[in-house]
């Protein structure tokens, strides 16, 4: 019996979150299936070209990356359904192997991006209803004017806090 080696998947470097959506790279695909990135940005210019206009735009995102040398290099930014049609034809076991951790790795992220959501949707109700006592207080009297002054400063830093917790972290590696 034949032993598989496949590269050991950290789900938060195969896949990111960009706006509330999970991508991959031509880089990063490259880097699993250990192919060069050449290749893979053929295979994806094919793919993306025989889809329809609306679907490779929504699932193709052509940008760059700077490489090594400095240079400005073409690169792709690829959905989940744009990533599962590029590497459709990608064979063998080993290939079945990483397909298998980049879709368990896209389902992670989308997990995450959706507990991050209502995470910050919980805490922007809670906020609000601090915001709205707070109010409520500055409308009764002046002594408790001069307390609205005070938590409406508070009330601003942890409204930063909140959103910084709907975003989520960008992970940069070398």
């Amino acid at each position: 019996m034949q032993t598989l080696i496949v590269k050991e998947a950290n789900f938060s470097e195969m896949v990111m979150a960009i706006h509330g959506k999970a991508l991959t790279t031509s880089l990063k695909i490259a880097e699993y299936f250990g192919m060069r990135h050449a290749n893979v940005l053929r295979k994806i210019r094919q793919v993306r070209d025989e889809c329809p206009t609306e679907f490779a735009q929504l699932n193709f995102e052509s940008t760059d990356f700077i490489d090594k040398n400095g240079e400005s290099q073409p690169m792709f930014k690829l959905t989940k359904d744009g990533y599962m049609l590029v590497v459709m034809g990608f064979t063998g076991a080993v290939a079945m192997q990483i397909k298998i951790k980049y879709i368990q790795a896209f389902n992670w992220m989308a997990e995450q991006i959706a507990r991050w959501n209502e995470m910050g949707e919980e805490a922007q109700h809670r906020h609000a209803l601090k915001v709205a006592k707070s109010e409520v207080k500055a409308r009764i009297g002046s002594k408790l004017m001069n307390s609205r002054k005070r938590e409406k400063k508070i009330l601003a830093m942890e409204f930063e806090q909140i959103l910084s917790l709907t975003q989520p972290k960008l992970l940069f590696s070398e």
